[in-house]
């Protein structure tokens, strides 16, 4: 069994359910690295988040929380696919990775959706999905907010000032 720290979690592998062969013969795994399957993410030994796959590449890590009908689906809260994406961030960055994304995979939806600010995409285009990775680095998000503000309200240097100290903060990160 593979165990890997992330403080404050712990993510470790589990006995993987028969009923994920559809969707493992459907993953698109051509960009990545590596995989994990059946992941329990563990916060001070108890279990606070599951996650079907984990892929990663150099810089980019992808949560997979997959769904094997409908009916699954629409029992999993907003909320719940909320914090579900917010772990994923949290792990990420505690593992190194400057961005991530996770999605939900629904095998038999018709088409894609989201739910809580997530992707929802049915089981038949995971083979074709590419990532759309946004930041796991909390600073970065703010300074892109800020600059796009400050470009709206027509102060471009400001902008611009913060263009350079984001610069300098992701030369810091690599």
């Amino acid at each position: 069994m593979i165990e890997l720290s992330s403080d404050p979690y712990v993510l470790k592998t589990r006995n993987t359910p028969l009923t994920e062969a559809d969707f493992r013969i459907h993953l698109n795994i051509n960009w990545c690295r590596g995989v994990l399957f059946n992941v329990v993410a563990m916060k001070n030994s108890i279990a606070v988040v599951e996650y079907d796959a984990i892929l990663w590449s150099e810089d980019s890590i992808m949560f997979i929380e997959y769904k094997d009908s409908p009916a699954a689906y629409k029992d999993l809260s907003s909320r719940r696919v909320q914090q579900m994406n917010s772990f994923a961030k949290n792990i990420a960055r505690g593992l190194g990775f400057k961005s991530f994304n996770f999605v939900v995979i629904v095998k038999g939806l018709e088409e894609s959706t989201s739910k809580g600010g997530v992707m929802v995409m049915p089981l038949v285009e995971l083979g074709s999905y590419q990532p759309n990775f946004v930041s796991s680095i909390t600073e970065l998000e703010y300074l892109d907010k800020m600059i796009a503000k400050y470009t709206r309200a027509g102060e471009a240097q400001f902008a611009l000032d913060l263009e350079k100290l984001r610069k300098i903060f992701e030369i810091e990160q690599a």
